[in-house]
């Protein structure tokens, strides 16, 4: 490692980001621009806790949609109907 580099990463100073705008890909309902806040517990450095959220009425508020739309009950029953249809056409 170089004096110049060692010189340069001891003054470097780590900043925590806040908040921001985090720009991610979803599989299914494409880019998403969300905000987020990052928030630290009195009295425990260790644990962070970070809430996205969608701009209301932006192109990723309505992207969010669709997934929030997704009923978690029809996701779990799938599988048991698979194996009840498959069941049936083994009598």
């Amino acid at each position: 490692m170089s004096e110049d580099f060692r010189s340069l990463w001891a003054t470097y100073r780590i900043q925590d980001k806040g908040h921001g705008t985090k720009r991610l890909r979803h599989p299914v309902v494409g880019p998403l621009g969300l905000q987020y806040e990052t928030l630290r517990p009195a009295g425990d450095a260790d644990q962070v806790l970070v809430a996205y959220h969608a701009e209301p009425g932006s192109p990723s508020a309505e992207s969010l949609r669709l997934p929030a739309s997704w009923d978690a009950t029809e996701l779990r029953a799938e599988p048991a109907d698979r194996a009840g249809r498959v069941a049936e056409q083994n009598r």
